[in-house]
């Protein structure tokens, strides 16, 4: 096999709570992820180095993309004496908060396992996206999970059933580290934890609660400084056109409402195409390793 074919999912956080700041820069989380239907696609070829190709000029295509770096770490780990063309076309939203350029590093990671038929298993693989970012080692396992440390601790729960996400992106994007800057210059750091809200959102996944009720745990830290007029906007629109839930992923700029009917999660995509704001139609995708 000398090519393949790769769908590279996004996420959204249902739950994020950010705690200490480390002595390395990150910043410790708590959160509950979710991989969902929207995606990149992602061919690979064997080739002799690396190339990384992709539809969008403003992303980069050295070391600087996740996916460059991610092959680089498997041909080195590896020892094996060869390269990759690595084709990405980009479907998910930058700055959005969904994981895009982690998520593509993920799946060149496995879809290299696969093609030089390495048969690396899920803890060297999990060990190896470590090295790449913080959210690059959930998109290795998929699915429902509750995350700590920096990312790099998954514990994966129980799939969330029988709902629609409406993925909704403002006309501006915003940079995880600009909003980490933000979050520490402005945020009472003896703020009350949250840590109850997740343990509830687990408990009532894992029990298998119903949608209405899972989503009333849904939260971001985030939110509380990414106080931009438009998001505000946004939610008070989606909260007549019965959505669940509307909440921002990750750091944003991204949001996400959550409805049982699809026909529900269509009328609002019907309205807010009138209002000229971008909306995706995506579903829950459960894990895939």
């Amino acid at each position: 096999m000398k090519n393949l074919k790769l769908i590279s999912y996004a996420k959204i956080n249902l739950a994020l709570l950010i705690k200490n700041k480390r002595s390395d820069g990150y910043h410790e989380i708590e959160s509950v992820m979710q991989t969902i239907s929207l995606h990149d696609t992602i061919k690979l070829k064997k080739n002799k180095d690396i190339i990384c190709k992709t539809n969008v000029k403003n992303i980069p295509t050295d070391e600087k993309n996740f996916a460059v770096k991610a092959a680089k770490i498997f041909f080195k780990h590896t020892k094996i004496d060869g390269g990759i063309k690595i084709k990405i076309k980009k479907n998910i939203p930058t700055e959005g908060g969904l994981g895009g350029g982690s998520s593509n590093a993920a799946f060149v990671l496995l879809g290299l396992n696969r093609l030089y038929k390495t048969k690396l298993e899920k803890n060297t693989l999990l060990k190896l996206s470590e090295k790449i970012g913080a959210d690059v080692p959930f998109f290795i396992c998929g699915g429902t999970a509750y995350i700590n440390g920096i990312g790099e601790k998954i514990e994966n729960i129980n799939s969330i059933e029988n709902f629609y996400i409406v993925l909704i992106k403002p006309n501006f994007g915003i940079k995880t580290k600009d909003a980490y800057i933000k979050y520490d210059e402005f945020y009472n750091k003896n703020k009350k934890s949250e840590k109850s809200s997740i343990e509830n959102l687990i408990l009532s996944i894992n029990g298998e609660k119903k949608i209405e009720e899972i989503s009333k745990f849904f939260f971001k830290d985030f939110e509380k400084i990414l106080n931009f007029e438009i998001i505000k906007e946004i939610k008070n629109k989606i909260k007549n056109l019965n959505a669940l839930s509307c909440n921002i992923t990750g750091s944003g700029s991204c949001l996400f409402a959550t409805f049982k009917k699809i026909k529900y999660a269509k009328k609002a995509m019907k309205f807010l195409k009138k209002e000229k704001i971008k909306t995706f139609l995506c579903y829950p995708i459960k894990k895939y390793f």
